[in-house]
């Protein structure tokens, strides 16, 4: 059971990594096209700048997303060098659950921010702010599953005795 739910999560994840991927080549073509567009047809964009900004908003989340699951992210490791090895487990066991509160929390207020956000609009592509900072808490919702995931994997490696 506990190992369907982490294939079902990295099959999600295979897919924000390709969703990722996209986003960064459109990003990225965005600005190639606007430095091109600025230099050499002697014309400037108003739409690029503003769509290369919520595409990398967009990007930052869904990378972060992948980077816990992968277990990518900065970390202090220098308590950890003190501790004993069943320690350790809890505390990493500890330390994602704390990540969860604290993504609930993220994705509450992300809600709300789109709420009162949800009537203006971007200034160059007039388009709604709502799709800009729903990057907060459908991020945030990512991160978390992928914060249980490890949590899972912690738990069954706790019991099992392997090493984390």
């Amino acid at each position: 059971m506990m190992r369907a739910i982490i294939k079902s999560i990295d099959g999600l994840n295979k897919v924000l990594g390709v969703l990722l991927a996209v986003l960064l080549m459109v990003m990225s073509a965005v600005v190639f096209y606007q430095v091109f567009s600025r230099f050499v047809l002697d014309e400037s964009l108003r739409w690029s700048e503003e769509l290369a900004r919520y595409i990398m908003i967009w990007a930052v989340f869904i990378g972060s997303a992948l980077a816990i699951r992968k277990m990518e992210l900065i970390s202090v490791d220098a308590i950890k060098e003190l501790m004993p090895e069943k320690a350790i487990k809890v505390l990493n066991i500890l330390v994602y659950l704390a990540s969860i509160v604290f993504l609930a929390v993220l994705v509450q207020y992300g809600f709300e921010m789109v709420s009162n956000v949800s009537t203006q609009t971007s200034p160059a592509m007039r388009i709604p702010m709502a799709w800009a900072y729903a990057a907060i808490p459908v991020g945030s919702i990512f991160m978390i599953i992928n914060c249980i995931a490890i949590v899972i994997e912690n738990i069954m490696n706790f019991k099992g005795g392997e090493q984390t």
